[in-house]
């Protein structure tokens, strides 16, 4: 019977055979090719290659390999990627996908091969590229960058572009027709580029382009220089949907079809120049590491507005003014994550489904919902030392209304020699909220001592339900051991 079953899923069109292995982890898709030579056959004929050289050549950080053994994997790698491919286009077989996952410390030897390869799969058709150039860890010698070969730019049928690592766009291929008119997705992580136009001057010839890419590229200079791409504008592309623009100074968006944006400067501290007025539309808003005070009262008073259709807003590690109001009728996601200067918020959302605070210490800020969905959950992440804890019961009781509390996740840092807390001088004044989940974390130096300390923990436990009453308490003293409460 199960031979049967075996015989009508290896008849069924390759179309079907070929979605099903898309759909599996890249080694259990392999694996197929030994249950018959219908599916061995179908793995021969499978549109997406899949290359990762570390894997092909078991290397490991824990033993180094000697160079003869290197060199012999390293050639048998390149042999079976080359055949792999020739084998796609001797039958005139497309290639819908191609990944390639190397090393930078192997790239001075087999960069033609490189090339080639790509070559070969821009021949057959290639609609996606995907090309990492690793470096591994602890490795100590020179950055070679891999250029990107012109075939890639000229390739007329690519419709995705992924680039990360040690790889270069040469800027003298600019002066070549770009041909991505066909290109809708471009991503570029740690790539080197030529100048601070280069970026601007290659999505300008992608008139379908949906979404864009781009974290901490550099730029290079004759000397041999490198430093950080400072600023990028964006405007024209009619269809641009979504944008994550992550280590850039100063960015300019005029893109009314954009809906999705994240962006964050990284490592400019300096005054930044942040456009996207224009982006009527969007719907998820992702801003993190602004560090000059950017989002006051002010800008959610008279620039939020503008963004009417906005349903995901995350604000992690912003300089912030101390009170800000955020009014929106279509907002359902709400994070506020390590914003510093924050001591008051109010939210007015009638149809917030989740809102979800992360910060340090326990004093502030104050938390009001003007008006909430009764589907509202709200979950609150604090870092805290021990001593904290005995402002734990003001700030739950300044989260108003308390019914909309959800969880509780503590993080408590405690020193060797902890003491139990004073507990009568706590003031309970009223009746603690109900909520689902209650974790809590103790981390110290000595977690022996911590955790053989019984008064302690009375008093913690003690502070913790006068502040909260959780259907669910998870108690963890260290990494490896659990208990659950119920």
């Amino acid at each position: 019977m199960e031979e049967l079953d075996e015989d009508r899923l290896s008849s069924l069109p390759k179309i079907v055979l070929h979605r099903i292995l898309s759909r599996l982890p890249e080694e259990d898709a392999a694996r197929t090719s030994a249950l018959s030579k219908a599916w061995l056959d179908t793995w021969y004929t499978f549109p997406i290659l899949s290359f990762t050289a570390s894997k092909f050549m078991e290397m490991s950080p824990e033993q180094p390999m000697e160079y003869s053994e290197r060199m012999r994997k390293t050639l048998g790698f390149c042999n079976y990627v080359k055949r792999s491919i020739l084998r796609f286009r001797d039958q005139n077989l497309a290639i819908k996908e191609f990944k390639l996952k190397m090393n930078s410390s192997n790239l001075r030897r087999i960069s033609k091969d490189v090339d080639i390869w790509l070559k070969l799969a821009c021949e057959c058709g290639v609609e996606v590229i995907e090309y990492n150039q690793m470096v591994s860890v602890g490795y100590i010698g020179p950055r070679r960058y891999h250029v990107l070969p012109i075939c890639v730019i000229e390739a007329k049928s690519i419709t995705k572009l992924v680039l990360k690592g040690y790889i270069k766009i040469d800027p003298t291929f600019m002066n070549h027709s770009i041909k991505f008119t066909s290109l809708r997705v471009l991503s570029l992580l740690d790539v080197l580029l030529g100048d601070q136009h280069a970026i601007n001057h290659l999505i300008s010839f992608c008139p379908l382009i949906e979404s864009i890419t781009l974290s901490c590229c550099v730029i290079g200079s004759g000397d041999g220089t490198k430093e950080k791409l400072k600023s990028l504008s964006i405007s024209g592309l009619q269809k641009l949907k979504s944008v994550e623009a992550i280590g850039i100074q100063d960015v300019s968006f005029n893109a009314p079809s954009l809906e999705t944006l994240c962006y964050s400067p990284i490592y400019f501290y300096a005054q930044l120049k942040i456009d996207f007025d224009s982006c009527r539309n969007l719907k998820e808003l992702s801003m993190w590491s602004i560090t000059s005070t950017f989002f006051t009262d002010k800008w959610f008073l008279e620039q939020f507005p503008k963004f009417p259709f906005v349903e995901s807003l995350k604000l992690r590690y912003c300089k912030m003014s101390e009170r800000i109001n955020i009014s929106s009728v279509r907002l359902k996601v709400l994070e506020l994550s390590h914003c510093s200067n924050l001591k008051e918020v109010n939210i007015d959302a009638p149809n917030l489904l989740s809102c979800e605070y992360r910060g340090d210490g326990a004093s502030e800020p104050t938390i009001s919902f003007l008006r909430n969905s009764s589907q509202l959950e709200v979950n609150i992440h604090l870092n805290l030392w021990h001593l904290d804890l005995c402002n734990l019961w003001e700030f739950v009781q300044n989260i108003k209304p308390n019914n909309v509390l959800t969880s509780l996740s503590l993080r408590i840092h405690c020193p060797s020699n902890v003491a139990a807390l004073d507990t009568v001088a706590l003031q309970i004044s009223s009746l603690p909220p109900s909520i689902k989940h209650l974790d809590v974390d103790c981390v110290s130096q000595n977690i022996d001592c911590v955790s053989e300390n019984k008064h302690w923990f009375l008093s913690v436990v003690n502070i913790l339900l006068s502040c909260c009453c959780p259907a669910n308490i998870s108690f963890s003293v260290h990494s490896h051991s659990k208990e659950f409460i119920e």
